[in-house]
């Protein structure tokens, strides 16, 4: 595929390899309109390494999401590797200012006195009536606004089972359920499964529905003494607004051990193109065991240690090891 680059006039040229919803997910942010297609073909996860030789040449970048289990055909190909999603986990032991300590500084102003200021509580239900009131009346309504077309709702029989073994939290407003919940209690942790928000309406929440249904899941789970609230996964770019809004609320980042897809970005080594799009599209990518980030910078200017410090400071995330930077010319490590 070819076609600009999001918020630039630098055509880029992307060899894609498997489908999947991240890679349709990637394509919509990385360009500014709908790409032309050069070719489409099927391959086979042997011949995989063969096409992108054949068009190494000719592109900026191959991003290739396959089974981690094929990683080995990709040797020496692939420069660095995600996965199609992050995990993001809050620590919620200590006392509720502890809590609130690892909160950015945004959400520390916003939550102070948040409760008592938009009439805003809790209240945690096990009752069959309430579940379908979420179901029905919060969750597909949440779901079908958020994503229209491409929904994918989660049946009425596969929630109601989390239901029965989890716990539904209910933000109340003057008294009147306006958004919910469904969550696991697995190993101390509390897991998020789902939210709604009453018929899809974020304006029916002053501060935000989603701000309610954080900093009440946070105070249930330090209330009853759990250490961690699991978020779930997150896309893997450190713009992301999903993620940014976890890692306001203290989040730290970690692998999921659970993938059975890598994603892997060949071709990534320093040029103006490849600085472009890790400036537009900053990763998390796969490091020694761990995680760090992986940001782009082609302008020459902007490659000085105050410049680079602004901007992993921007980045920086509880579970990151550190910094790659890519510029035109060069590949730099910041810890």
């Amino acid at each position: 595929m070819e076609g600009r680059l999001k918020r630039t006039d630098h055509r880029f040229k992307c060899l894609f390899v498997g489908s999947s919803l991240f890679t349709d997910a990637l394509i919509r942010r990385m360009y500014e309109e709908s790409p032309a297609v050069i070719a489409k073909s099927r391959v086979w996860i042997p011949a995989v390494r063969k096409l992108i030789l054949e068009k190494w040449d000719s592109i900026d970048l191959c991003v290739a999401v396959l089974p981690t289990r094929c990683e080995a055909a990709l040797e020496g190909l692939s420069d660095y590797k995600t996965t199609e999603g992050v995990r993001q986990v809050i620590d919620t032991s200590g006392s509720w200012d502890d809590v609130k300590g690892r909160f950015s500084k945004k959400k520390r102003q916003i939550t102070n006195t948040f409760a008592e200021r938009y009439g805003l509580g809790y209240r945690i239900s096990s009752d069959p009536e309430d579940f379908d009131y979420f179901y029905y009346r919060m969750f597909v309504p949440h779901i079908r606004k958020r994503f229209g077309a491409l929904s994918d709702i989660d049946s009425y029989e596969d929630m109601k089972k989390f239901f029965g073994k989890g716990r539904l939290v209910l933000v109340t407003k003057n008294e009147k359920v306006v958004a919910g919940a469904l969550s696991l209690v697995e190993d101390g942790a509390l897991v998020f499964r789902r939210t709604g928000v009453l018929d899809g309406d974020e304006s029916l929440v002053d501060g935000g529905a989603q701000t309610a249904l954080y900093y009440f899941q946070l105070k249930y789970a330090n209330e009853h003494h759990l250490h961690s609230v699991d978020t779930m996964l997150s896309d893997p770019f450190l713009n992301d607004g999903v993620y940014r809004h976890k890692r306001e609320w203290g989040a730290a980042v970690l692998p999921d051990v659970e993938a059975i897809r890598g994603v892997y970005f060949c071709k990534a080594r320093p040029c103006d193109s490849v600085a472009r799009f890790f400036e537009s599209n900053p990763l998390v990518f796969y490091s020694n065991g761990g995680l760090s980030g992986l940001i782009g910078v082609p302008d020459a200017t902007d490659v000085t240690a105050p410049a680079i410090s602004d901007l992993t400071h921007r980045y920086r995330s509880r579970g990151l090891a550190g910094f790659t930077v890519v510029t035109r010319t060069e590949t730099f490590r910041v810890s």
